[in-house]
């Protein structure tokens, strides 16, 4: 099952605007810098201070946000507040994790040998990590490498 970001994967992109919209972005930032409920007046204020923008505009990109399940949206009289529906830190592994298995289903070869190729030999420590990590997979799944075993 191929899992797709809102936005599509946009690689000549800085940071999340790899996945999201620059706008998106830049209030999903604002919101997990803040780590408490926020309404659009919270998250449009903030914004003043770095743009001109309308009120509009962040109520319609919080929106959208919670109807890509980026944010939970809940109301109380007329405010809405919102809060990530995930850290920024499980999201980026999220993103990670979505386009590299996109890459993998794809072209299992080309992307494990461009990965192999981007750890230099010097890089002792990210090799190490790597062989750690991939006996520790090993181990959970219950592979020694010895015959008869599975």
């Amino acid at each position: 099952m191929k899992k797709h970001f809102p936005n599509g994967f946009q690689p000549g992109m800085q940071g999340l605007s790899k996945v999201l919209g620059h706008l998106e972005s830049e209030i999903m930032e604002i919101i997990w810098q803040k780590d408490c409920e926020v309404t659009v007046r919270d998250v449009f204020e903030e914004l003043c201070t770095r743009r001109k923008i309308a009120y509009t505009t962040v109520m319609t990109i919080m929106g959208r946000l919670a109807q890509k399940m980026l944010l939970q949206k809940w109301k109380t009289g007329k405010t809405s507040y919102f809060i990530p529906a995930m850290s920024r830190d499980e999201f980026t592994r999220r993103m990670v994790g979505n386009v590299v298995d996109s890459l993998l289903e794809d072209f299992t070869e080309a992307t494990l040998s461009h990965f192999i190729h981007r750890v230099k030999k010097e890089d002792s420590a990210t090799i190490d990590q790597l062989e750690k990590l991939l006996q520790s997979r090993k181990k959970s799944q219950g592979v020694t490498g010895e015959e008869g075993d599975s």
